[in-house]
């Protein structure tokens, strides 16, 4: 049997159509505790949070009987939504970062050991050790990877020097 997420097409996908990248979101069990993280501790600016019940959310995000809330922040020139599923009501998953399908942000910094105190005092944790890199683009300076309060990882990197 073979797995429709893994076979190669064959024929030509139509021309790509004017697109532009948007926002990246997160699944939270906790949208308020997510919105205090990333607004006090990050610096992002929250939108009110909204709701989602009706039945075209179930169909739109293909979950049956999905009724969410969901908040957009925006700050540092980004824009991430977090989305609480109220049903159905899920238990949250262990994520590492080396599993298939798991994400990140990566913010840049100035000074690395204060946004990791500042981390680590507002709930999150470190996933890794920071560490001197030592190849690729970011070659020369310091980061780790870390996790907001309910397992967003955060990839945090010192900004180039001039």
């Amino acid at each position: 049997m073979t797995d429709a997420a893994h076979t190669t097409n064959t024929t030509e996908p139509p021309e790509l159509p004017d697109i532009c990248f948007d926002h990246t979101g997160f699944i939270t069990p906790d949208i308020e505790g997510s919105v205090r993280f990333w607004q006090d501790v990050m610096g992002f600016d929250a939108q009110p949070i909204g709701e989602r019940r009706q039945e075209w959310i179930s169909r739109f995000m293909g979950v049956d009987h999905a009724q969410v809330r969901l908040v957009h922040l925006f700050g540092h020139g980004a824009h991430i939504e977090f989305i609480e599923f109220e049903t159905p009501k899920d238990s949250p998953a262990n994520l590492r970062a080396s599993q298939g399908n798991v994400a990140h942000v990566c913010m840049m910094t100035s000074d690395v050991d204060a946004l990791r105190a500042r981390i680590l005092a507002g709930g999150g944790r470190e996933q890794g050790q920071m560490v001197a890199i030592t190849e690729g683009v970011a070659k020369g300076r310091r980061g780790l990877y870390m996790m907001d309060p309910y397992g967003v990882l955060i990839e945090i990197v010192e900004k180039p020097r001039e």
